[in-house]
């Protein structure tokens, strides 16, 4: 998930950080892009509840069948879904799939620079090298506010963590993720602190949601839009892979929200490219249905057909596929809404590679 990584002393038994990841597509920061994007997990029944929590949610580890808890449930859901955890906490295998009984375990060397150093995503599970000896409140810091606490003084974590996406979170839904982090099976996985060079001095900045994008009040989906941006750009990760980043406490620049262009190294022939989700007809998503935008989030192809390129967890096996409909909906028109802004993305990389 996105949780907040930090650059730590090595994880052994007692209190551990979280994460140093991104989101879906785990990207901006120094020193390059992580190599993982995908869910892990099988299927249970989870306990329903207001606020569009879906009736089956994916399990973690091992799955057992059992019934989540209406606020951890809709935890589940955000964690799996809307900001698709697992994608940067779970080690893969030789073929790239991510490994079940790992899920949300870590992964070591999770972004790994030519030079050799590394950043590792943290162990997110019930388990002493995990979240066990950390407390709600330390948790939720670290998600929220960029900061480790320690009782040696806290640490800034690094921004590959978009915890400046989840300072605008909703209190309930924050909530709801650390409900269900306390419900994944424990994993023993200590991870190494993190290279020098991810070392930050201080948290960056969050983003100021006056600078977000608002629906027009004439787009005639208003209140869908209105829903989808919160997902987008509050609880999910849309904005910070389809905006370019700067080497500055902003981050993310409010100039060019949406428009991508912000590259991701995954060791593929070609490096893929985010793509401008505007309303610009020739270089957006202008001439893009609401349907033809829920088709790609669900299905992982274009309007063309064309399959989409990683790190986008587009598809029935990734996160996207498990949105609900009216949420895939309400980010569609979201996206619909957006000012058309011209920015033609040069981007070689095609899927399945030929």
């Amino acid at each position: 998930m996105a949780v907040a990584c930090g650059d730590d002393e090595e994880t052994g038994p007692g209190p551990s950080d979280m994460t140093e990841s991104g989101g879906s597509s785990g990207s901006a920061g120094a020193g390059g892009e992580p190599t993982v994007a995908a869910g892990a997990g099988g299927t249970v029944e989870v306990a329903g509840g207001a606020g569009g929590e879906p009736a089956v949610g994916e399990a973690g580890s091992g799955g057992g069948g059992e019934v989540l808890e209406p606020l951890a449930a809709r935890g589940k859901y955000l964690v799996d879904h809307v900001i698709a955890c697992s994608d940067c906490h779970t080690p893969r295998n030789e073929m790239g799939a991510p490994i079940a009984e790992m899920y949300m375990a870590g992964v070591e060397c999770f972004v790994e620079l030519p030079t050799g150093e590394c950043l590792h995503s943290r162990n997110l599970t019930n388990d002493e090298t995990g979240l066990k000896n950390r407390s709600d409140d330390e948790i939720k810091t670290m998600i929220r506010d960029g900061i480790r606490p320690s009782a040696t003084g806290d640490e800034a974590l690094h921004p590959i963590m978009p915890y400046y996406v989840f300072a605008n979170t909703k209190d309930e839904d924050l909530d709801a993720i650390v409900a269900y982090l306390r419900t994944i099976p424990a994993v023993e996985h200590a991870l190494p602190r993190s290279d020098e060079f991810f070392a930050v001095e201080a948290p960056a900045n969050p983003i100021d949601p006056d600078t977000i994008p608002m629906p027009g009040e004439d787009y005639p989906e208003f209140e869908s839009a209105v829903r989808g941006r919160y997902l987008a750009t509050q609880s999910g990760l849309c904005i910070e892979c389809h905006t370019p980043h700067e080497q500055a406490a902003t981050v993310l620049d409010p100039d060019k929200y949406f428009q991508g262009g912000e590259e991701f190294d995954l060791g593929l022939p070609a490096i893929p490219v985010s793509k401008n989700l505007t309303s610009d007809a020739a270089t957006g998503l202008g001439e893009w249905s609401v349907e033809e935008i829920v088709a790609a989030m669900k299905n992982a192809v274009d309007k063309n057909g064309d399959g989409l390129c990683p790190p986008m967890p587009a598809g029935p096996m990734a996160a996207y596929g498990g949105l609900t409909d009216d949420d895939a909906l309400d980010i569609a028109h979201y996206l619909k809404s957006l000012p058309a802004i011209e920015n033609e993305v040069a981007d070689m990389c095609t899927w399945p590679p030929m």
